[in-house]
């Protein structure tokens, strides 16, 4: 029978391996942006070949699911690190985690960035030329900062999404959260409870997040919401 009970008593031991779940997500994460942020930049410069074979690369990975993905590394890296004479076979589970996660993410991201580059007017790009300054210093210093600010929202909701999706990590045994409740609710005969654990925290988390990120796009938007507002004001009067 369910009892809440449980679900107070499991909550410090599955709460533990909450610092496990935020390195699930942080690392991916920080590869990924810079991963995708060097394919985002590779495409808009339409280098032959390399522009269609990271295309492909970008809707294999936007197309399959992320489960696949882990399953795919977990299973196929140590077979081609075998190749190499590298034993993957004893690595940490972690590490597979790692890689799918910024396999999958870095695709989205390249995405989100190139189309946040495309989308700051092309007069920027010739300013910077106008006053001497060279392809990467322009890039650099005012298309990218434009560029971060436009694609911020869809950053805060994919960083909100991979954390929700280190739900899946205990499947290749890696023990996070959800991996600790499943553990323990197997011991013990209480299932539900456990994972009732795991939705609290993921729930609080994921709308503590959403509110930062709002925040901070708010913040970012500089005063474009007032002067708004100043509009409607006028339009009504």
């Amino acid at each position: 029978m369910f009892s809440w009970k449980y679900v107070v008593d499991y909550f410090p031991d599955i709460f533990a391996k909450f610092p496990v779940t935020l390195e699930l997500v942080f690392v991916p994460f920080i590869i990924s942006f810079l991963l995708g942020f060097a394919i985002a930049i590779a495409r808009l410069k339409k280098i032959p070949l390399l522009e269609q074979v990271l295309a492909v690369y970008v809707s294999y990975v936007r197309c399959t699911p992320v489960i696949t993905q882990m399953f795919v590394v977990y299973f196929g890296l140590p077979i081609l690190m075998k190749q190499f004479g590298v034993n993957a076979y004893d690595w940490n589970p972690v590490i597979f985690v790692f890689v799918a996660y910024s396999i999958n993410i870095s695709a989205f991201l390249s995405e989100t960035i190139r189309s946040s580059i495309l989308a700051v007017p092309a007069g920027q790009m010739e300013a910077g030329y106008a006053v001497g300054m060279s392809g990467f210093q322009t890039m650099r210093d005012i298309i990218v900062p434009q560029a971060l600010k436009i694609s911020l929202p869809m950053l805060g909701n994919m960083f909100i999404g991979l954390f929700q999706a280190t739900a899946l990590a205990y499947m290749v045994n890696v023990i996070d959260m959800v991996g600790k409740a499943r553990n323990i609710s197997t011991s013990r005969g209480h299932l539900l409870e456990g994972y009732i654990c795991c939705a609290i925290v993921f729930a609080i988390i994921s709308l503590a997040l959403e509110v930062i990120f709002k925040y901070v796009n708010k913040r970012l938007a500089f005063g474009h919401q007032n002067g708004y507002q100043r509009v409607r004001r006028r339009s009504e009067s």
